[in-house]
C-alpha cells in the first residue's frame, strides 16, 4: 500500500497511509510592496512565513485570509488574484496526519490610506535578500507575487 510522507515542522517525515489523512484548507496572503514582503516567523523554527490560516467551519477562503491579515497588522487588505495553490503532508504535535491544501492570494493595500500596526510578529523583507533556504513554507508563492507585480 502506497504511503504519504507527512512533515513535522522540525523537518522530520513519517509515513501516513493516505486513509489517515484528516483535511483542511488553509489560506495565505502574499502582501509586496517596494520590493518587500510581509513575513511572520515560525515560533518553533524561526523561518518565514507568510500570514494566513486554517479555515474554521463556514468560512470563505477570502475571509479567513483578510481576518487573520486584520488580527496580525491592524488592516484589512483587498483580496487580489490568486497566485498559487499546494498540496502540505503535516504532522501535527498531537500526532496527526494532515493533508492542507494551500490557497496563496495576492493582498493589497485598501485605497483607503490605512497603515500596518507596528508589531513584533510581522517584519518586511526584502525580495533580493529572501531565499528558499529562510522560508518554513510559502516561498513559491513569494515569487508568483514578484511576478505578478513585475518586480
Amino acid at each position: 500500500m502506497a504511503t504519504v510522507l507527512c512533515h513535522e515542522v522540525s523537518g522530520g517525515t513519517f509515513p501516513v497511509s493516505p486513509e489517515a489523512l484528516l483535511f483542511r484548507p488553509a489560506v495565505y496572503g502574499i502582501f509586496i510592496e517596494n520590493s518587500q514582503v510581509l513575513l511572520q516567523k515560525h515560533p518553533q523554527t524561526a523561518l518565514w512565513h507568510p500570514p494566513g490560516t486554517v479555515l474554521a467551519e463556514n468560512e470563505t477562503l477570502t475571509q479567513a485570509v483578510r481576518h487573520a491579515f486584520r488580527r496580525l497588522t491592524g488592516m484589512t487588505p483587498r483580496v487580489g488574484v490568486m497566485l498559487y495553490v499546494e498540496d502540505q503532508y503535516i504532522m501535527d504535535s498531537d500526532r496527526r496526519a494532515w493533508q492542507l491544501s494551500v490557497v496563496y492570494y495576492a493582498l493589497e493595500r485598501p485605497s483607503t490610506a490605512a497603515t500596518i500596526s507596528d508589531t513584533s510578529k510581522i517584519e518586511w523583507v526584502s525580495l533580493d535578500q529572501l531565499a528558499r533556504s529562510q522560508m518554513q513554507f510559502g516561498y513559491e508563492a513569494v515569487q508568483a507575487g514578484g511576478l505578478q507585480l513585475k518586480l
